[in-house]
């Protein structure tokens, strides 16, 4: 289903080329897009920079909880079911799955807590830690059993319910990029969204692509670029999730951004930093999150081998303030 809905927008976007057989070079592109960077470098006949645009943008209205057009925008700020495109479906099926799954843990109507929290698209006071009372008045319309797809809409079941794609939706627009630039004939390329990766076949010099995981310390100003693990990618996806780069202090706590959709709070355990490989960056990307929330490797190790996608993972735990790498298959 993945690569039909995938395809399908790249068709849609795609023109008739011509001028077959020009030689393949190196090309590389560099911006911001979703409140964060992209690089993307990749061998072809043509730099594709002013296709990238054109799908970011149908991207972003699909998903963006900001632009007013979207279709996340519109559940958002509806009470009735609201008809969605195959990109969201295809986001919603993977992020549904993800939520059984973890039991909760991973969950995209999580973003009233988020918002509370001080951060997300409608960010409360930040000068205060919540009450239990606070937390619990909006669990009552969290949770993924809330909403469903039906007939082609998506339908709440309760009208306050708001959704955050946040947590998957860049590693999604990693994969329609690659998609794209394979369809265009490109075998090699690394794509990086804000840190979710995709490549195929090998770099410049010839060799598997070599991602580096930077080391999990304190860093919001995102000046630290020391590397903690270095993984050799062969033709998968990776994203890696952690607490060390949003969040603020009050009264002395740590406040980060990954919320826990069960308990309310902000995550703020043992482990530092997820990185999760899988087959494409939709699902790299929702499970990175998850292992961050869950903060227990015997769990994470537990959902890695009952789910239905082939994962990795690369766990940093804090253990007596040193830094211990754990690789789970």
């Amino acid at each position: 289903m993945r690569k039909t809905v995938i395809y399908s927008l790249v068709a849609v976007l795609a023109l008739v080329f011509t001028g077959c057989g020009k030689p393949k070079t190196w090309q590389s592109n560099l911006g911001r897009v979703f409140g964060t960077y992209y690089s993307l470098n990749y061998k072809a006949e043509a730099n594709y920079q002013w296709k990238l645009d054109s799908l970011f943008d149908v991207i972003n209205k699909s998903m963006s909880t900001f632009d007013t057009l979207s279709t996340v925008y519109a559940i958002n700020h509806s009470d009735g079911a609201v008809t969605v495109d195959d990109r969201f479906a295809y986001v919603f099926s993977v992020a549904q799955y993800v939520s059984e799954q973890s039991c909760g843990a991973f969950d995209i109507t999580v973003a009233p807590l988020v918002n509370l929290w001080g951060f997300g698209f409608d960010p409360q006071d930040t000068s205060t830690y919540k009450s239990q009372a606070q937390i619990d008045s909006i669990k009552e319309f969290v949770g993924y059993d809330k909403v469903k797809i039906t007939d082609g809409k998506l339908v709440k079941a309760d009208g306050r319910v708001k959704l955050d794609l946040s947590a998957i939706a860049k590693g999604y627009a990693c994969d329609v990029i690659a998609d794209f630039l394979e369809s265009q004939g490109a075998d090699d390329m690394m794509v990086d969204i804000g840190g979710e990766i995709v490549t195929r076949g090998y770099n410049p010099m010839g060799e598997l692509w070599r991602i580096g995981i930077v080391s999990p310390v304190d860093d919001t100003l995102q000046t630290n670029n020391d590397v903690e693990h270095i993984v050799e990618m062969d033709n998968k996806a990776i994203a890696t999730s952690g607490n060390y780069r949003q969040f603020y202090i009050t009264k002395e706590r740590k406040v980060t951004h990954t919320i826990d959709p069960v308990s309310g709070y902000p995550v703020n355990g043992n482990v530092l930093s997820a990185s999760v490989i899988a087959p494409n960056c939709t699902v790299a990307d929702a499970y990175a999150t998850t292992f961050m929330v869950v903060g227990d490797t015997t769990r994470i190790k537990d959902i890695i081998k009952a789910s239905k996608y082939n994962l990795e993972a690369y766990v940093i735990v804090d253990s007596a303030g040193v830094h211990v790498g754990k690789w789970f298959r």
